[in-house]
């Protein structure tokens, strides 16, 4: 297994969370007495990751008074997306940090979503290059349905209104290499005036290089009645 970075973006203001982000950012919300972000930092962990870039914005500073430049053995940099311009402009952020830490390859994953380390451990083994996980979902027109095929993804169609159920869906964890920052660079903004990391992704699939990995357990928490489904779970 190779040892890697992890970038998590977590600058998300979790409106879909009100009034559990009033005065905290989405990462910080508790589920079984720890923070979201703890829970991801543990699992990547596991996974054999030591160094972390995260990526923060709404009340940053929750996260770095809890976190540190230390915690539990994973070494931790953070970079400020001053405006809440898109996952992709988030990832975008880090581009100089990962650059210093001379990175080729590297773990991205969203703050809300919490993957099992045996699940990263098969993404960072995938035989792509660009790889993202994925999962079998029971109501996936709240998500990016994929499809596949020959080992590859080969389509992706972000909340579709007609669907087959269960569906495989974006499990929102990827492994992706230094170049994609030059494919985030010519991004334009989406219809929400964002700039999306799933359209950097769509370039790819476009291109034939973004492989896959079924993950088996994924919590996807982006609102209240996720976050009450998951202390079930934990």
């Amino acid at each position: 297994m190779i040892t890697m970075l992890a970038v998590v973006l977590a600058g998300g203001k979790g409106l879909r969370m009100l009034p559990l982000t009033k005065d905290r950012p989405k990462a910080m919300v508790k589920l079984r007495g720890k923070p979201l972000l703890e829970w991801i930092l543990l699992e990547l962990k596991k996974a054999g990751i030591r160094k972390v870039i995260i990526v923060v914005g709404y009340k940053k500073e929750k996260i770095a008074e809890h976190f540190g430049k230390r915690f539990k053995g994973l070494s931790i940099e953070y970079v400020v997306q001053k405006k809440p311009l898109g996952t992709g402009h988030a990832l975008a952020q880090a581009k100089k940090t990962v650059e210093k830490l001379s990175a080729k390859q590297f773990i991205v994953c969203y703050a809300d979503v919490i993957a099992n380390h045996k699940d990263v451990v098969k993404l960072i083994n995938a035989r792509w290059q660009y790889a993202m996980g994925l999962r079998y979902e029971a109501e996936p027109e709240r998500f990016g349905v994929v499809c596949v095929k020959n080992r590859r993804v080969i389509s992706l169609t972000e909340k579709p209104k007609k669907v087959k159920k269960p569906a495989l869906v974006n499990a929102g964890v990827y492994k992706l290499r230094k170049e994609i920052f030059e494919i985030l660079e010519k991004l334009r903004p989406s219809k929400r005036n964002e700039l999306e990391l799933t359209d950097a992704l769509k370039k790819l699939i476009r291109k034939g290089k973004l492989g896959y990995v079924i993950m088996e357990n994924v919590l996807d928490i982006g609102t209240i009645a996720d976050l009450e489904r998951a202390m079930q779970q934990c």
